[in-house]
């Protein structure tokens, strides 16, 4: 009986060397795919975890990045509205202030003049007065040296009167002349009549 194989490919002295080249690749697979692969595997798997949790974080950062943008220019937006409408206010109040200051200026102004026109009508009137009591002395000195005797009092208020009055309108710049002599004559006639 003849033996299966031999001299064949189980013949280990004999064994061509393809065989021997097949089992050590074998041998070094194995110990390739046990010892070796496991740690680069995880080595790639852990590499390949922070590549993406970093593109993760580059996504989220990046997306934050645009959401502070947006809001950056939303706060930006804001700034310059807010200090438009603040310059606007401003100009507002200083145009509400001029006018208050131009209002008040004005009120001062003529309340100053009314005052002023008061103290003139004042001034005017005690000058007056003081013109009055003059003139009423000089009219009745000079009548009762005209006339000669001293003057009642009906005769002395009518002179005064019309003395004054006369120089009223002299000094308002409408006398004519005449009224001195007039106020004269009349003083003389109704001396001469009285006598």
């Amino acid at each position: 009986m003849e033996s299966i194989d031999p001299k064949g490919i189980f013949d280990l002295p004999n064994t061509s060397l393809i065989f021997w080249t097949v089992i050590t690749f074998l041998i070094l697979l194995f110990l390739l795919v046990k010892f070796v692969y496991p740690p680069i595997r995880d080595h790639i798997l852990k590499r390949q975890s922070e590549i993406e949790r970093s593109i993760d974080e580059a996504e989220m950062t990046r997306k934050e990045a645009r959401e502070l943008l947006a809001e950056y220019r939303r706060q930006l937006d804001e700034a310059r509205g807010e200090s438009r409408r603040i310059l606007d206010d401003a100009r507002k109040q200083a145009d509400a202030q001029r006018e208050r200051t131009k209002k008040e200026a004005r009120e001062e102004g003529d309340k100053i003049i009314q005052r002023a026109r008061e103290e003139i009508g004042r001034e005017r009137e005690s000058a007056l007065r003081e013109v009055r009591r003059e003139v009423a002395g000089m009219v009745i000195l000079a009548s009762e040296r005209v006339i000669g005797r001293e003057v009642n009092n009906e005769e002395h208020d009518r002179l005064i009167s019309q003395a004054l009055d006369d120089l009223e309108a002299e000094v308002a710049g409408t006398t004519n002349g005449s009224a001195t002599g007039a106020a004269t004559g009349s003083a003389t006639g109704d001396g001469g009549r009285t006598a």
